[in-house]
């Protein structure tokens, strides 16, 4: 199993493995979850307790962390993770949620939420500067490459909110991309794709598949937003003799890169709804 670093290596930072309560063995990895957040009364504090709880197979929690249980919208009885992020700080510690979790050794899974972006959010520190953004929930196999630090025996796959020109030169845009590490990546900080202009005060619906393919045939990684399909990519993710398998759902929700610049200027928090995984498409 692969080292727990994952994307906050670049930040020095190491996470302690999550270890099966004493007495008890570690359960077998699911090939599917479906996590409502029901259990949890509103208010309640979402830590590595709780994550344990909703994810039998957690690998690794950052602790403390920064997340709550909202019903949202008031008076619907959904409940949602509330993530906070206080101002001037990024990546590790009271900073964000930042989990992962094992799963079934498969060729292909799907992941689906919601994320609502408030009408305060901040895009980039204080929606200024040139650069700025942060992670959003994915999947990887492998080796679990992340972090600026790719490998030729894995692959991660996930959504990233941005603010910067990058796909529209000379014009500053709120955006969600696909954030992509795998062997044939162009970037040390994983391969970049353009998927949908995104507004504050908006929810919107991701969905993201990756097929792994063969040594002999390309994979694909395809991202939905409100069941729209804005990102396909074909990608020879194994190579010759390999036959790694996808096998953790990533939980890493933070402001980062990996230093001062990208964190916000204010408090922020965002919500991420219910969270489904399995093989098969939704």
């Amino acid at each position: 199993m692969a080292s727990p670093h994952l994307c906050l290596a670049a930040l020095g930072l190491v996470l302690p493995v999550a270890s099966p309560v004493a007495g008890m063995s570690a359960p077998n990895p699911p090939d599917s979850a479906a996590i409502d957040y029901l259990r949890w009364p509103a208010g309640q504090t979402y830590g590595r307790a709780e994550a344990a709880r909703d994810w039998p197979t957690l690998r690794w929690f950052d602790e403390p962390g920064d997340a709550h249980i909202r019903e949202f919208p008031a008076g619907s009885g959904r409940h949602w993770l509330e993530i906070g992020f206080p101002a001037d700080t990024f990546g590790g510690g009271r900073h964000g949620c930042k989990f992962a979790a094992d799963l079934a050794p498969r060729d292909g899974y799907t992941v689906d939420y919601e994320v609502h972006f408030p009408t305060d959010w901040e895009f980039s520190r204080n929606n200024a500067g040139d650069h700025g953004g942060g992670k959003l929930p994915g999947l990887s196999g492998g080796s679990h490459p992340s972090g600026g630090h790719g490998r030729p025996d894995g692959m991660s796959a996930r959504p990233m909110w941005r603010r910067d020109d990058r796909f529209s030169p000379g014009r500053v845009q709120n955006y969600l991309e696909l954030y992509l590490y795998w062997r044939g990546q162009t970037e040390t900080y994983g391969d970049r794709t353009f998927a949908q202009i995104v507004e504050p005060g908006r929810t919107y619906r991701l969905t993201l598949r990756i097929e792994l393919g063969t040594p002999e045939t390309d994979g694909t990684v395809r991202l939905w937003i409100d069941g729209a399909l804005r990102v396909e990519r074909s990608v020879r993710f194994l190579g010759p003799g390999q036959s790694w398998k996808l096998s953790q759902y990533m939980h890493n929700v933070f402001y980062g890169g990996n230093d001062p610049t990208w964190a916000p200027a204010h408090d922020q928090h965002l919500l991420l709804g219910p969270v489904r995984v399995d093989t098969q498409p939704f």
